[in-house]
């Protein structure tokens, strides 16, 4: 009796082993899964807006103490980006929960050009008025754009187009307007070969030629974004196959090439703010739960510069950036 006793237990112990030992590889196969799925089964706070494609994030901070965020919107199913066709404004005051204030300016609002077409927006508060500046196509060609300007009262839109800025037309545009500290504003654009020139107070026209931007490499696709920090400026842009930059004591450069900031993610179009003592890299993803380069979703990092002001490397995350009071 009790030798069989003896045998039984001696099994049970033996099949609760077997199983134990399976289940482990089991779990340790389903992390490795998750780790090899990720984005598209993300636990943290990237990509922080998911219920609908957007791309292209234009970051600011405005008087009222939020950030908002002024977007492109992209279509599900989209195979070429003629399909945008409009533009989203978020506000968030921690970074984390963002509220969709809705599109807040659609092509079919816009009687110079064609449905679709409404590629990365600039904004910037001038004259007591808030302003989109964007890219929008007159005929249906990436060869036939145009730098339109929206008005509102509100930054929450909506956004009432009045023309376009003369003397850019016929470029890939993506456009950023940045404003210096003594009130002058400043227009970046162009698509292989960067553009910048001054724009009078009515943001509708060039207030002076346009200069060839010198950065120091020839890599410079699109995507032209301008920041300042500790009387330095910054000149960034997306390579096609990440984001870098340059800096320079004044906003037309010449700019002293400094390399990546964003080097691994393809079709880089960013921008940059600091909230609270904290600066933020905005920039959008591609493979979130079936995207493509298409189909995008905002995300956003930390970021951080070293003892001589050149920037670190950002690399994205599925954790993103953590709520702030």
């Amino acid at each position: 009796m009790k030798k069989g006793f003896f045998i039984i237990a001696i099994l049970l112990i033996s099949v609760f082993s077997f199983l134990s030992f399976n289940s482990k590889i089991g779990a340790s196969k389903v992390e490795s899964a998750t780790k090899m799925d990720w984005p598209n089964q993300s636990e943290g706070n990237n990509p922080v807006i998911r219920h609908i494609r957007t791309a292209d994030p234009s970051a600011h901070i405005w008087n009222d103490g939020k950030v908002w965020m002024y977007t492109s919107r992209d279509m599900e199913d989209a195979t070429f980006y003629d399909s945008m066709d409009g533009y989203r404004a978020f506000s968030s005051t921690d970074m984390v929960n963002w509220t969709d204030h809705g599109e807040v300016l659609h092509s079919k609002d816009i009687s110079w050009g064609v449905p679709g077409w409404m590629w990365a927006p600039t904004a910037i508060y001038k004259n007591n008025k808030y302003y989109l500046l964007y890219p929008h196509s007159v005929k249906g060609s990436k060869d036939d754009m145009r730098c339109g300007v929206a008005v509102s009262d509100v930054p929450e839109g909506p956004f009432k187009d009045i023309g376009w800025i003369k003397g850019v037309e016929g470029q890939w545009l993506d456009p950023c307007v940045f404003e210096d500290d003594d009130g002058k504003v400043y227009l970046y654009w162009g698509v292989r070969e960067p553009k910048v020139a001054r724009l009078k107070d009515n943001l509708l026209e060039l207030a002076e030629k346009p200069r060839t931007i010198e950065y120091g490499n020839t890599n410079f696709f699109e995507a032209s974004y301008m920041h300042k920090r500790n009387g330095k400026y910054y000149f960034s842009y997306n390579a096609g196959l990440g984001g870098f930059y340059g800096m320079a004591d004044n906003p037309y450069g010449p700019f002293e090439y400094q390399g990546a900031i964003n080097p691994k993610q393809r079709q880089d179009h960013h921008s940059i703010l600091n909230y609270k003592g904290q600066d933020y890299f905005f920039y959008h993803w591609q493979n979130w739960n079936g995207g493509s380069k298409f189909s995008r979703n905002v995300a956003i990092e930390y970021l951080y510069y070293n003892e001589d002001d050149t920037i670190q490397e950002i690399f994205a995350s599925e954790e993103g950036v953590k709520k702030v009071k």
